[in-house]
C-alpha cells in the first residue's frame, strides 16, 4: 500500500533512445504494473480490449518531449495565466481532468506556488533562491498521452509527474488521483491534496536545479532525495497538505530500505529508494538547518565535488559518521 501511495517522480534532463518495433502496446497487468510489448499479439487476451497500441514506425523519436506548452490535448482545453510569489504560472489542461480533483487544477496550483515560496522565504536558504521568479509551464495530462510526444519509458511507467529545466511541469492527473491501477479518490480535497504533493515535488526539482547555478550535474539520487526531502520541508507551511502524514510515511519507507540493504544503497528509482534518499538531506539539516545544506550546495556549485563527499566534507564526517547519521534521521519517526 505504501509503494502505491508514495509514487515515484521523476525529473529528466536527458533520455536514452530506445529501440522498438514497428508497433508498441501498452497495457495494465492485474498487479497495476504497466506491460510494453511489441505487438498486440504479444498482449494477453483480456487485457487486449484496454491496450494502448502505436506505430511506432511514424512516431517521433523515442527521446522527445515536447515543451508543455506544445503538449496535444484531446477534448476541450483550459488556459491560464496566474502570477505567484514564485513567477509566472502558464497551465493547459483538458476538462476531463477536473472530474479528478476539486473544480479544476488551479486551487492545489495556488497552493503549491505559495508553499514553495514560504518555505524557500522563511527558511535559510540562500538570496536568490529565496527570491526565485520563474516562468513556470505546466500541463495537465489525462489518461490518453500523446505517444508522438512522450518517450514511451514515461508513458509506459507510473511516475505521475515529470520536471524539466528550467521550470516545466507534466502532470498526468489519473496518476495523481489513482496510482498505478487503483481507484480513485472519491473525495477531491484529498486528490487536491495529492496533486499539490506532487507540484511541490517537481517544484522542489526547480529550486534544485537553480540551487547547482552552472553546474547542473544529473545526479538522480541527489534529484529525488532533495525534492523528496523538500516536500517535506514544504508541507509544514501548506494548510492543504498533511505534513504529519508525508513525514511517517517517507520515513516508514525509508526504514523499509534500509533494513533490506543496511550495508549499500544503490538508488534504482524506487519509492523507498526516494525516501531513503531524502533521509541524507534530513541528516545535515538536522545538525546545520537548511543553512549547512546551502553549504553543501555551494560546494557541489563551485568544485563539481559529488553529493555525498559534499556532505562529509561539509560536516566534517567520514563514511562511517554518515552513515550513522542517516540511519539515526531515518529512525525519528
Amino acid at each position: 500500500m505504501l509503494r502505491r501511495i508514495l509514487l515515484p517522480l521523476l525529473l529528466v534532463f536527458a533520455l536514452p533512445s530506445l529501440t522498438l518495433a514497428d508497433q508498441s502496446c501498452i497495457y495494465r497487468a492485474h498487479s497495476g504494473e504497466m506491460r510494453q510489448v511489441g505487438s498486440i499479439h504479444q498482449v494477453p487476451n483480456r487485457y487486449r480490449s484496454q491496450a494502448q497500441c502505436s506505430d511506432t514506425s511514424v512516431a517521433a523519436p523515442s527521446n522527445h518531449l515536447a515543451r508543455p506548452q506544445d503538449i496535444e490535448l484531446e477534448g476541450n482545453l483550459r488556459r491560464e495565466d496566474m502570477s505567484s510569489s514564485i513567477g509566472r504560472i502558464q497551465l493547459r489542461w483538458p476538462r476531463s481532468v477536473e472530474t479528478l480533483f476539486g473544480k479544476n487544477p488551479l486551487r492545489a496550483t495556488a497552493e503549491s506556488a505559495q508553499v514553495v515560496s514560504r518555505a524557500l522565504r522563511t527558511a535559510a536558504f540562500s538570496t536568490p533562491i529565496q527570491s526565485l521568479n520563474l516562468d513556470w509551464q505546466i500541463v495537465f495530462m489525462d489518461a490518453n498521452l500523446p505517444q508522438a510526444q512522450i518517450p514511451t519509458q514515461l508513458i509506459s511507467n507510473c511516475h505521475p509527474g515529470w520536471m524539466t529545466p528550467p521550470a516545466n511541469i507534466y502532470i498526468v492527473g489519473q496518476r495523481v488521483a489513482a496510482g498505478c491501477g487503483g481507484e480513485r479518490s472519491s473525495v477531491t480535497s484529498v486528490a487536491d491534496s495529492r496533486l499539490a504533493e506532487v507540484l511541490v515535488h517537481e517544484m522542489g526539482h526547480a529550486v534544485e536545479y537553480h540551487l547547482l547555478g552552472d553546474r547542473p550535474q544529473f545526479d538522480r539520487m541527489r534529484a529525488e532525495g532533495f525534492a523528496t526531502w523538500f516536500e517535506m520541508h514544504a508541507a509544514e507551511y501548506s494548510s492543504l497538505i498533511s505534513a504529519t502524514e508525508i513525514r511517517r510515511r517517507t520515513h516508514q519507507l525509508a526504514r523499509v530500505a534500509l533494513q533490506q540493504s543496511p550495508d549499500r544503497f544503490t538508488f534504482t528509482g524506487s519509492g523507498e529508494d526516494y525516501a531513503r534518499a531524502s533521509m541524507y538531506f534530513v541528516a545535515v539539516v538536522d545538525k546545520r538547518g537548511v543553512r549547512g545544506l546551502m553549504e553543501v550546495y555551494d560546494l557541489i556549485r563551485k568544485e563539481g565535488v559529488p553529493f555525498t563527499d559534499a556532505i562529509k566534507k561539509t560536516m566534517y564526517w567520514d563514511d562511517r559518521q554518515l552513515a550513522k547519521e542517516v540511519e539515526r534521521a531515518v529512525a525519528k519517526y
